[in-house]
């Protein structure tokens, strides 16, 4: 059995009604609490981010704008796909 994580932080969020509605979907989905669901949500986005500076530290160094060196506009692409995953034996 995976060991459960306790929080001892709390950090309040004011959400518009339809993010709301979107965690508590999502949540239902998952038979989540509305809490756990967000701090996943979160736990996402943060990876997301730090995916994205990442992607921008590893640009050459003399990259000054997001534009190729043809001066092309860039953007950044996070691309969501399943992978195998091998699971610990206690899981």
């Amino acid at each position: 059995m995976a060991k459960e994580r306790t929080f001892s932080d709390a950090l309040n969020l004011r959400v518009d009604p339809a993010m709301t509605v979107e965690i508590k979907r999502i949540a239902a989905q998952y038979g989540q609490t509305d809490s756990e669901t967000a701090r996943r949500l979160i736990e996402y986005g943060i990876e997301a981010h730090r995916a994205r500076e990442a992607a921008m530290l590893q640009l050459p160094y003399n990259v000054t704008s997001r534009e190729t060196r043809h001066g092309d506009p860039m953007k950044l692409e996070i691309v969501a796909q399943w992978v195998p995953v091998e699971l610990p034996d206690e899981y």
